[in-house]
């Protein structure tokens, strides 16, 4: 007769987002993000730069440059980018990740952009909607 194995209970909500929340970092958020955008197609005429800063459990500032067709994220700080996103570091991360809608976010105010609504719409088609 074969052994049964033993049974766990199945991770609470809260267990489940506390885990999340410790597993995240920036250099993790970073490396996401990255590996999201390198996948990514992007008109060969279209420059923007975007500048995203995070808060929440973890803060930061990304930069984004489409440039080329080619889409890069660095760490840093740029002044005088045509967009610029605020967002909580836990809902970017499930955008990066696809289990939350960039749309929806967004809607909900979970994060917010300003600048050129034509840039905007690159960046999204190249780096969200692909």
């Amino acid at each position: 007769m074969a052994a049964k194995g033993k049974k766990t209970a199945p991770k609470t909500k809260a267990e489940t987002v506390n885990e999340t929340v410790q597993a995240l970092s920036w250099d993790k958020i970073i490396e996401d993000f990255r590996a999201k955008v390198s996948k990514a197609t992007a008109p060969a005429d279209a420059t923007v730069a975007t500048q995203i800063k995070l808060y929440g459990s973890v803060e930061g500032i990304l930069y984004v440059l489409i440039a080329n067709g080619i889409v890069v994220v660095e760490p840093f700080d740029y002044k005088g980018a045509d967009l610029e996103i605020e967002a909580d570091s836990d809902v970017f991360v499930g955008v990066i990740n696809g289990t939350r809608s960039i749309s929806n976010a967004i809607a909900d105010g979970d994060i917010k952009m300003q600048g050129n609504a034509g840039k905007a719409m690159i960046l999204g088609a190249a780096v969200f909607f692909n």
